[in-house]
């Protein structure tokens, strides 16, 4: 089984709007509503993928009832810590002729030192039969940056691979307790490192360090382009195939969810980062935000391509 944890879950909802701009009126041609937070994302591609896995997190309010609903729909198993507070709502505004994107994320509700704990909990309980736990997205209000970590403690002690996928000071803290595998994207390393990272010798230094931490695996995040994965023996680039992107918004969640199944799977980290772009890749072809077809998944496998670096 593989669990993902959200702290902070959210209603994601999807405007398709043509010639999108700032100051004006706009009639939505098309609204696209779902269960959402990047962990929740992540647990949608794991489903789709055919792999046993529970949601859990922070739930709360009118909104977080909706959640439940939508989850029990798509037949996506949940054991979440409800709250007083109400769960968020994120806007995506996709404008397939100005070919913009444009994000309105909530900031979420609190949470108390209380609920913080029956958390801690609850992962500790579901990691003691799950092979990989997923830790993804923003901390909700009230919890301490070190959250993730306490987190990353108790499923490392349950004998679970931790995979963190967050930013900031949750991701500094995190790697302290040395998860198994990390995925910050370009621009959150460059903020992590304090310079850019545009050279491969750069990157590779800065995937080093995050090994020197602790961490087992460690994945930079390049879009497109594809992804660095470096561990103690490998260094290589993963890259995807040629699709037709039509929303990018849950790709790397799907990165993410591809490469749980794969450990799940025991396919190693090579086996992993192949099923992860592939998810990635599949993804980006759909409207709704962390969506993908098992089928595409599996004819992109073909065409994903690694390419062993040596610098």
């Amino acid at each position: 089984m593989i669990t993902t944890v959200t702290t902070n879950v959210a209603i994601d909802k999807t405007y398709i709007v043509d010639n999108f701009s700032l100051n004006g009126v706009f009639r939505v041609k098309q609204v696209l509503a779902q269960a959402g937070g990047k962990g929740l994302n992540v647990a949608r591609v794991i489903h789709n993928l055919g792999e046993e896995v529970i949601a859990t997190g922070f739930i709360g309010g009118y909104t977080g009832s909706y959640i439940k609903e939508i989850m029990a729909r798509e037949g996506m198993k949940e054991d979440f810590v409800v709250i007083e507070g109400e769960s968020r709502i994120c806007i995506n505004i996709l404008d397939p002729v100005g070919k913009t994107q444009t994000e309105l994320l909530e900031p979420g509700p609190d949470v108390s030192q209380n609920d913080a704990q029956k958390l801690v909990d609850k992962v500790k309980e579901l990691a003691r039969s799950s092979k990989v736990v997923t830790i993804s997205g923003s901390l909700t209000r009230g919890l301490a940056p070190g959250f993730y970590s306490l987190l990353i403690e108790v499923i490392n002690q349950a004998g679970a691979m931790a995979i963190l996928d967050t930013s900031g000071a949750a991701f500094i803290e995190g790697i302290k307790a040395r998860p198994y595998m990390v995925k910050p994207n370009q621009q959150e390393a460059e903020t992590l490192a304090g310079h850019p990272l545009k050279e491969v010798d750069d990157q590779k230094k800065f995937l080093m360090k995050l090994l020197e931490s602790g961490v087992q695996v460690a994945v930079l995040s390049l879009g497109g382009d594809g992804a660095l994965v470096a561990t103690g023996n490998d260094f290589f680039k993963v890259i995807p195939p040629r699709v037709q992107a039509i929303n990018t918004v849950g790709c790397g969640d799907a990165f993410v969810a591809g490469f749980a199944v794969g450990l799940a799977r025991g396919e190693g980290v090579t086996g992993a980062a192949r099923l992860a772009t592939a998810a990635a890749s599949a993804s980006a072809t759909r409207w709704q935000t962390g969506q993908c077809q098992v089928e595409l998944v599996n004819k992109l496998l073909d065409e994903v391509r690694l390419l062993e670096l040596h610098t």
